[in-house]
């Protein structure tokens, strides 16, 4: 079983959780998690959701999961142990550990997480007894006991699962092993003769079933055990033929020396792979809602539901299980309902638009009849029903939702001796876009460093060290609890990127090793997608995700990463890349391979080499401005150079106050190139994260925006609706809009349509 969360490793106090923990998951398992008081079931009185807990990376799932795990099966306090019949999995740790896979046939992640459930679930409850699976214990036993001679990993398998299958305690010496178990059983074989293997599954289902009857209990008497398997094979049968449920007549007794026999058959159809072997991880997903279903502690629903935490559902273990749970709730009766309670957690990626150019295609929804519904909006009452017979549609999806930049301005007001800039608040929720590990760090290392000095910038946010490390940091203990160290440096280069082909120059130039056995481009394309860092292989830019992009460009430019390739030479050379393939295309691609190499020449420093071409795209008479001002907005998202340097130039150059000097540098500067250079200075300066755009900042963008559109030929209507809708975007923080229907609009309107 996982331990408890550290204190390090909880969700912000400000965190918006508890109509989840405190009001909805009582709903559902009928008792309070602070009593142990019942509660009425008036809102799921049989059919019952999966909720289904979704958000990025350190977004604090698995801290919900430890948080219930405390609440219904704590380890200490006055009642220690399950107060329900519990059980914790986490999905990712099966993969890592279970061996499945062609070799091993007696093994699939449905068999390692029914086992482990079984386990789990089997403990007993205090002042509500334990619950049985006799119908999913015999099946299992009859699917990992087949084994082919001479095959370690097999025979690793049957004593693995056999043990926690019969209940054996964990941490006997010696653990008991399939033999020790079953192997009295097994026809005696001829002198010199080895067992034959295939009645290893009978064997073990055997003896299971000789257990049943000295447990004397009616309820999991074998007959009824095998009664329900060939009942369910009837009723498949059926399904098939496309006859109504319970139109056939009940399949007849199976003889007591036949029901041993009867059970393992589940084991030929396993080995067969495939369709077979999904047909009978049907069945067990079956038997194991059925077991929960007719177990003791159903009785008149005095007790409370069992509940079951899964971690990490959007790995294989965990996709496969869900699948056949959802498929088989679906098939259901009203009257055949389980009383299973499951909370589980799924990784998936930022669902902002991650680029001001390209928006990526939505990944893949595995749920599309799921019902959406925010943490606020579960409090009283959730609102689920089953829309459809969809299996997806037993899914209440909850999206952790990001911090509000109030709670982030509660966790720098711990102290109030601490002294920094009022705007750092709003930094650090523009950084981390409020990401709840993200925005704790910093805001702790925040209060550290100003308990101690006189005054926190904004500007000096990415480079604070970690509050608990000897100087080490805080953006390098983030990467390293995000990503890993392993990858560090080239992620930090791949950062820059924008596209696989992008990053397989760079890796071309500066990347030699491979990465997980690949080339380091698509290595760490691999590990992004896997992590949900990026979208996949066509993902723009190469690592979509705004924070850990923002994170790891830092460690770029401060010189922190990228084993020592210089920020101007890996933009020279990607600037180049883009210009090449500008040369070949035209069009929409063809202006975003242009809008990309202005990106990276603006990245490097080189801000007057696109001002000109801007000015130039500006006063040609063919010009469109939509195009003009989707370059300039995409232009303007470039990170900023090294140096400190850059907040108070950038910021006077787009106020104007360097006018003059660029009119002494250029006495031939025509006031159109003055206002082009001052715009993009001001939306370069206002795209920063760190960067405060005031209300002088904005006023100036929609001057020059306005200024702009009474000079352009075809373009006046686009850049004056412009002028309005930016300023008051780069006011509230949000992304600049941008609509091509703009060019019907009358100028100076401003209204929204």
């Amino acid at each position: 079983m996982n331990s408890a969360p550290r204190p390090e490793d909880q969700i912000p106090e400000a965190y918006a959780r508890q109509p989840l923990l405190r009001q909805l998951v009582p709903r559902l398992v009928g008792l309070e998690r602070d009593r142990h008081r019942r509660r009425r079931h008036h809102e799921f009185a049989e059919d019952l959701p999966v909720v289904l807990l979704s958000g990025r990376h350190g977004t604090g799932k698995s801290a919900l999961l430890g948080d219930l795990q405390q609440a219904y099966a704590p380890d200490g306090g006055s009642w220690p142990g399950p107060r329900v019949p519990f059980a914790r999995i986490n999905c990712a740790a099966v993969q890592e550990r279970a061996r499945v896979g062609p070799e091993i046939s007696n093994n699939s992640y449905t068999v390692e997480v029914l086992a482990e459930l079984v386990a789990q679930l089997s403990r007993p409850v205090a002042g509500f007894g334990r619950l049985r699976f006799p119908r999913t214990t015999a099946g299992l036993l009859a699917v990992v006991s087949a084994r082919r001679p001479g095959n370690d990993d097999e025979l690793r398998v049957a004593d693995r699962h056999a043990a926690a299958l019969m209940g054996s305690p964990p941490g006997e010496d010696p653990a008991p092993t399939w033999d020790t178990l079953f192997r009295p059983a097994l026809p005696a074989p001829g002198d010199g003769a080895t067992a034959d293997p295939a009645a290893l599954p009978e064997a073990a289902v055997r003896t299971y079933l000789g257990r049943q009857r000295r447990w004397r209990s009616r309820r999991l008497a074998s007959r009824h055990l095998i009664g329900w398997y060939e009942s369910y094979r009837s009723e498949v049968d059926n399904r098939l033929r496309g006859m109504p449920p319970g139109a056939a007549a009940h399949p007849r007794p199976v003889p007591a020396a036949e029901r041993a026999q009867a059970v393992a058959r589940l084991c030929r159809e396993f080995h067969q792979g495939r369709g077979f072997r999904r047909g009978v991880e049907r069945m067990l997903m079956a038997a194991f809602l059925a077991d929960v279903r007719y177990g003791l502690l159903r009785r008149a629903n005095r007790a409370p539901r069992p509940l079951v935490l899964l971690d990490n559902v959007h790995t294989d273990p965990g996709g496969d299980f869900l699948e056949l749970l959802l498929e088989q709730r679906a098939r259901q009766g009203r009257g055949d309902r389980d009383l299973l309670v499951v909370i589980a957690t799924e990784l998936r990626g930022d669902s902002s638009t991650l680029t001001r150019d390209d928006v990526a295609d939505e990944e893949s929804d595995p749920y599309p009849e799921a019902t959406y519904r925010s943490l606020h909006d579960v409090g009283t009452h959730s609102g689920w029903t089953r829309g459809s017979t969809a299996p997806s549609a037993g899914v209440l999806v909850l999206p952790l939702p990001p911090l509000d930049t109030e709670h982030l301005e509660r966790m720098l007001k711990r102290d109030d001796r601490a002294s920094f800039d009022p705007y750092i608040a709003t930094a650090v929720h523009d950084l981390t876009r409020g990401h709840p590990m993200g925005a704790r760090r910093l805001c702790d290392a925040v209060v550290h460093k100003a308990r101690t000095e006189e005054w926190v910038a904004a500007e000096e946010l990415l480079d604070l060290t970690h509050p608990g490390g000897a100087g080490e940091s805080v953006i390098w203990r983030l990467l390293n609890t995000l990503v890993g160290s392993e990858n560090h440096d080239e992620l930090c280069l791949f950062s820059l990127a924008w596209d696989r082909e992008a990053a397989e120059q760079l890796a071309e130039r500066w990347v030699p090793r491979r990465i997980d056995g690949l080339a380091a481009a698509d290595g760490a394309a691999a590990q992004l997608e896997r992590e949900r860092w990026s979208r996949g292989p066509g993902s723009r830019p190469f690592i979509t995700d705004r924070f850990l992009r923002a994170l790891l460009v830092h460690q770029m430019r401060s010189g922190r990463g990228g084993s020592g390739v210089d920020w101007s030479s890996a933009h020279a050379l990607l600037a180049e890349h883009h210009r090449q393939r500008a040369e070949g295309r035209s069009g929409q691609a063809g202006r975003a391979e242009r809008s990309r190499f202005l990106w990276h020449r603006l990245a490097a420093g080189e801000a007057q080499e696109v001002v000109d071409w801007l000015h130039t795209e500006f006063l040609r008479d063919d010009g469109d401005a939509v195009d003009w001002l989707h370059i300039l907005r995409t232009v303007a998202h470039a990170p900023r150079p090294p140096g400190d340097a850059w907040f108070e130039h950038c910021q006077e150059v787009g106020k104007g106050r360097r006018d003059r000097q660029q009119l002494q540098a250029d006495p031939g500067v025509g006031l159109e190139k003055q206002a082009v250079n001052r715009l993009l200075h001001a939306l370069w300066y206002a795209a920063d994260e760190l960067a405060e755009a005031d209300r002088t900042l904005a006023d100036r963008i929609g001057q020059d925006l306005s200024f702009l559109s009474a000079q352009h030929l075809t373009g006046r209507a686009v850049l004056a609706q412009a002028s309005i809708r930016w300023p008051r975007a780069v006011r509230d923080g949000e992304d600049w809009p941008l609509e091509r229907s703009w060019q019907g609009d009358q100028p100076g309107t401003g209204g929204r349509r």
